[in-house]
């Protein structure tokens, strides 16, 4: 079994699961809700600040190691994305905690 390198993002039910590129080579990241199944988004026009903290992950443990504060401002690119351009489906499922 494949050791699960998601990192639950602090201030949604969001998890981080994956960076990579897809089948055009856009940079994309892969995100998941609780028990889903991962959606991907390209970073390349509505996540800048997203794209370049993942353009310097070399390996998918590297997830492991993004800081606190680039996970927040992953985090709030990525829930700003969702709730204006995501399925009907995703914005349902998306909640977001205030700290």
């Amino acid at each position: 079994m494949a050791k699960d390198i998601s990192v639950s993002l602090p201030n949604s039910n969001l998890y981080l699961v994956a960076s990579g590129l897809d089948a055009n080579g856009n940079k994309v990241v892969k995100l998941s809700f609780p028990n889903e199944r991962a959606f991907s988004i390209q970073t390349n026009s509505g996540l800048p600040k997203t794209g370049s903290i993942l353009r310097g992950l070399k390996t998918p443990t590297d997830m492991l190691t993004v800081s606190k504060s680039d996970l927040a401002v992953l985090e709030k690119e990525c829930v700003g994305y969702i709730k204006s351009y995501g399925s009907a489906l995703q914005k349902k499922k998306l909640k977001t905690y205030n700290k």
